[in-house]
């Protein structure tokens, strides 16, 4: 089996080298704009209801940023109860953003579960109460009114100044009154189904993002309010949500609440879940981002991963997170920062990309299919900065990393040298044996010749069986 892998895989080549740059066309031109996405930096006691030292050290960062975002939108559970002792925590939490909003960057909110929490506020301190959402209404007059009669500043969109580009921002906790025995997952209630669709019926824009606090997919098993119990989990209306945005080709679902960090293209590799009846939703198509950035203050998530293949899901557990979104052109790229109480640097980021005919993240084909695999890199302001250059294989036979000399088994360099632009390049065209694959391009930012972090990386899945048309006789 070694020598027939290796007889394949010494197909992959990468064209003429990486000095021999392959430039994709200029698009034509459309806007630029920058901005962060960050959420959950509720304490975890009455006595520590916001991670103040967190958050104010991620402020200062997000204000350090060169260029400055345009705006910031957060994801909702800024304080650990919405009101403690009859006092809201709204206003307090609000002012500990005053670094960026007096300097012009405007501060959009989603509602969060731990906003509707109280604790010695009335008769009771149990479920959701409606005056915390009445009471975050009035405080956040910045968030636009333009939502549904009664869903106004919970539910809105916006756009960037020449139109390019459309954001949403929705509430999966929506009370007309109290609710003892809250589902912390949420709902997806039809009026604001439709008032999005109408809302992007209307718009032109190229990019489109979607703000809410709670995922659609899950990363652990563990549940965001109560480690100690089994998670919540997406009831349908999350589904018929992300039909939409796949429909819509929307480009990134921001969200928290699962106190991590994550980034993953939904391909069709992915099933709904839960599953629309009687008419079942068709694979997903468009490889929208759910981008979870869920702690900025809020105890960390250490679960144990239980999607497939988590590597793919560029999951990090163990720091605080913002994200920063850049959209250039017809790019829209990803820099997620990690830290804790002092400086922040880059830890994930969109700048690799690593396509498998064409696709993304997953493709299923035959024995009997061609398959190219593709590689292009797109620095920006990391252009000239020296790395180790990484693409391998992991194949059934074990782990293949392409050296200059060719491909050979376990971990080996590719090459290290500045950060270019470069691509797509043509790492392989050929055929595949059954099995399962997954193909990397990676650059590591330690240039020490040794697969360590920090990492930028992308992956693709190929799954191969047996072309049952072929192998008849």
């Amino acid at each position: 089996m070694i020598s027939k892998i290796e007889r394949i895989v010494l197909l992959l080549c990468l064209v003429a080298s990486i000095a021999s740059v392959v430039s994709s066309p200029v698009p034509a031109y459309c806007e630029t704009l920058r901005f962060v996405f960050l959420a959950d930096s509720r304490g975890d006691s009455l006595d520590e209801p916001v991670n103040t030292p967190v958050l104010n050290a991620i402020v200062s960062q997000i204000k350090a940023l060169s260029p400055q975002p345009a705006f910031v939108v957060f994801g909702g559970d800024m304080s650990y109860r919405g009101c403690i002792k009859n006092v809201y925590t709204f206003q307090s939490w609000k002012d500990l953003f005053a670094p960026l909003t007096s300097a012009g960057i405007p501060l959009y909110t989603a509602i969060g579960n731990h906003e509707l929490y109280a604790h010695g506020c009335g008769a009771s301190d149990e479920g959701f109460f409606l005056a915390n959402q009445q009471q975050y209404q009035n405080v956040f007059t910045e968030n636009p009114g333009n939502g549904p009669t009664g869903y106004e500043r919970l539910v809105y969109s916006f756009a960037s100044p020449g139109g390019e580009a459309f954001f949403a921002v929705l509430d999966p906790y929506y009370l007309t009154t109290d609710n003892s025995s809250p589902n912390i997952s949420g709902t997806v209630d039809s009026t604001q189904l439709t008032w999005l669709e109408n809302q992007v019926a209307q718009t032109k824009a190229t990019h489109k993002f979607l703000f809410i606090h709670t995922p659609y997919y899950y990363i652990t098993e563990t549940n965001p309010a109560d480690p100690s119990e089994p998670p919540g989990s997406p009831d349908v209306t999350f589904t018929n949500l992300w039909a939409f945005l796949d429909n819509n080709k929307f480009d990134i679902y921001a969200c928290g609440h699962t106190h991590l960090y994550s980034r993953k293209a939904i391909d069709s590799s992915i099933l709904p879940m839960p599953q629309t009846s009687p008419n079942p939703t068709p694979p997903w198509q468009n490889n929208v981002v759910q981008l979870i950035t869920g702690t900025c203050g809020a105890p960390v998530d250490t679960g144990t991963p239980t999607v497939t293949n988590p590597t793919l899901w560029h999951i990090s557990e163990a720091a605080y997170y913002f994200s920063v979104v850049d959209i250039n052109d017809s790019k829209v790229s990803i820099t997620s920062y990690s830290g804790n109480t002092g400086d922040y640097s880059v830890f994930d980021t969109t700048i690799a990309t690593i396509l498998a005919n064409n696709h993304s993240q997953s493709i299923d084909i035959t024995d009997n299919t061609p398959l190219s695999v593709t590689a292009a890199l797109d620095p920006g302001s990391l252009s000239g900065q020296n790395a180790d250059w990484w693409i391998a294989a992991n194949t059934p036979w074990g782990l293949y990393t392409l050296t200059p000399s060719g491909w050979s088994p376990g971990i080996n360099m590719l090459v290290q040298s500045p950060l270019l632009k470069i691509g797509p390049v043509e790492v392989f065209n050929g055929y595949l044996p059954v099995g399962d694959y997954t193909f990397y391009f990676a650059v590591g930012m330690s240039p020490d010749g040794v697969l360590d972090e920090p990492l930028y990386y992308d992956g693709v899945q190929v799954q191969v069986t047996l072309d049952a048309t072929e192998h008849d006789n």
